[in-house]
């Protein structure tokens, strides 16, 4: 009898070898077929649980899929047996970035640079670390130390423009950010170019310079179009040149960025702004959104959606409740932790100008439009008089938001020296590290631990002849309040601000200082002296 093969069988093949396997998973990593990837590396540690190689690739390919913690793990693992391989340490700190461990993926990227210190990737990321552990001078150090051997190496240069824009040196990181975009990216990285941009357009900003920020802004839509964040910054240089029509839908795109909302709410569309028939005659409830400052700024236009709603209702920190009730038209005043009243129609507090088409012009600026409960206004006024006068309040520090904004206590000592007057700190928080001067300065009164809430401030700043503070909830506090007050801001002031103006059309009773180019407050607190004693001398009977 004779026997044949069927035609339909076949030998398996031989299996791949390790080498193939690890050049299989790295021809799809490279293609971006993690999966594919991941599964070729997976039958070469099925086969060679030790194989360093292997282990690094798959914590690279965990890492581009974000799984962190995973990456790090195998990650680890090859470190442990290829000690020497800066690029496995190189990957380990990356993946150890990725996951918020900064002081580890210092670590690891320090030990990289250290194997090979001609590996740029390394040291620039080793900048990165540094910086989310806000050692900025390091970062910036190690920036220019990879520029020093590769001085066209593009992501140290975006690394360093940024991080000069933040340090407040906007000239020098203009001129790191267009050198970054003078070098061709590589292929497969021409989105980093729209990072690049964006970054750009920030500089410009703190140098004021929004017309360049604009067609920088522009520049960056082109290269990602559809993405939020290019027609947001151009929106906000408009605002800044007070081109106001062409800027209010572009500020509606605040609602894409992100970090903007909360994570729960993120995935949801962005709230409808109505139109003003949709509030005619209806049951409106006006949301809170961003800080303390923005809310009392545009809690203003509560009045005009009165006239023509039934009701209005304002939802806002709990902070600023009472105050809130205050405002003209308001009907109710609630916080998140309050059930909603029924309403018709719901808007956020800062779409209101899109709905107005507000402009330099019809800025609802009708003041005051927020009053302090009276009998905290006596209460004040008792406590602020027993001490002399003239009564000038003073706010120089703010919250990590607007930390940027914030002056040392030490710098306002010239004004603080001014014979005759009486100041007032008129701040709930007060750093640690200025309680002492605070406690050795006789004519400066600290108020901090009687500020329950925006109400004493607001009672307080009444019982004031003058405020003097820096950009901050206390400035727009005064401002609704119609107090005098002097605000003092800092070089790339925010765009409510305007530019070179001494004056708001938001708050009539304001009077800005402006740092001048070289970003430095001396010279503002020069100014504010001078003005000081001038309006001192102007009171004199």
């Amino acid at each position: 009898m004779q026997f044949r093969l069927s035609h339909s069988f076949q030998l398996p093949p031989p299996p791949a070898s390790a080498e193939a396997l690890l050049a299989a998973a790295g021809r799809h990593g490279a293609a971006g077929n993690w999966e594919a990837a991941e599964t070729a590396c997976s039958e070469l540690l099925a086969r060679q649980p030790e194989h360093p190689e292997a282990l690094h690739l798959r914590g690279v390919i965990a890492t581009r899929r974000g799984q962190h913690e995973d990456a790090c793990r195998w990650l680890e693992r090859a470190a442990a047996l290829a000690p020497r391989t800066a690029r496995i340490h190189y990957h380990l700190g990356n993946a150890r970035l990725a996951a918020g461990a900064f002081a580890a993926a210092e670590a690891a990227f320090r030990q990289a640079a250290a194997l090979d210190p001609d590996l740029p990737e390394a040291l620039n990321n080793l900048g990165n670390a540094l910086k989310q552990q806000d050692r900025l001078a390091e970062a910036i150090d190690c920036y220019r130390a990879v520029l020093a051997r590769h001085p066209s190496f593009a992501p140290a240069l975006y690394n360093l423009g940024r991080a000069l824009t933040e340090q407040g040196d906007p000239t020098a990181a203009v001129a790191c950010l267009r050198a970054a975009l003078a070098t061709p990216p590589p292929p497969g990285e021409e989105a980093r170019a729209a990072d690049i941009h964006e970054a750009l357009a920030a500089a410009l900003v703190e140098l004021g310079e929004h017309e360049a920020a604009i067609e920088t802004s522009r520049a960056m839509q082109a290269l990602a179009p559809g993405k939020p964040l290019g027609v947001w910054n151009e929106a906000l240089s408009l605002l800044a040149l007070g081109r106001y029509a062409e800027a209010w839908l572009g500020y509606e795109r605040r609602w894409e960025l992100p970090g903007f909302r909360d994570p729960e709410e993120a995935g949801e569309p962005p709230p409808k702004v109505p139109t003003l028939s949709d509030l005619a005659g209806k049951r409106v409830l006006l949301r809170w959104e961003q800080g303390r400052g923005d809310v009392i700024q545009f809690m203003r236009y509560a009045t005009p959606v009165s006239r023509i709603a039934s009701a209005v209702t304002l939802c806002v920190y709990p902070e600023l409740r009472e105050l809130a009730a205050s405002v003209p038209g308001v009907a109710c005043a609630i916080t998140d932790a309050d059930p909603e009243p029924a309403h018709d129609v719901a808007a956020s507090l800062m779409s209101l100008p899109l709905v107005f088409a507000t402009t330099l012009t019809s800025i609802p600026a009708r003041i005051p439009y927020v009053t302090a409960p009276a009998e905290r206004r006596a209460r004040w006024r008792e406590r602020v008089t027993a001490t002399p006068g003239p009564r000038v309040g003073l706010c120089w520090w703010g919250s990590e938001h607007s930390r940027r904004s914030s002056i040392p206590l030490p710098l306002l000592e010239p004004l603080l020296r001014v014979p005759g007057l009486g100041f007032h700190a008129v701040q709930k928080d007060i750093p640690e590290a200025h309680r002492g001067l605070l406690a050795a300065a006789p004519s400066l009164v600290d108020h901090s631990a009687a500020l329950e809430d925006f109400a004493d401030t607001a009672a307080l700043l009444a019982a004031l002849d003058l405020v003097i503070t820096i950009d901050t909830a206390v400035a727009h506090l005064a401002g609704a309040l119609g107090r005098s007050v002097w605000i003092l801001l800092r070089r790339g002031a925010d765009w409510r601000w305007l530019r070179e103006r001494a004056d708001s059309p938001w708050y009539p009773t304001a009077r800005l200082f402006r740092q001048g180019a070289d970003g430095t407050w001396e010279p503002v607190i020069a100014a504010v002296r001078a003005a000081l004693i001038a309006w001192q001398a102007g009171r004199a009977p």
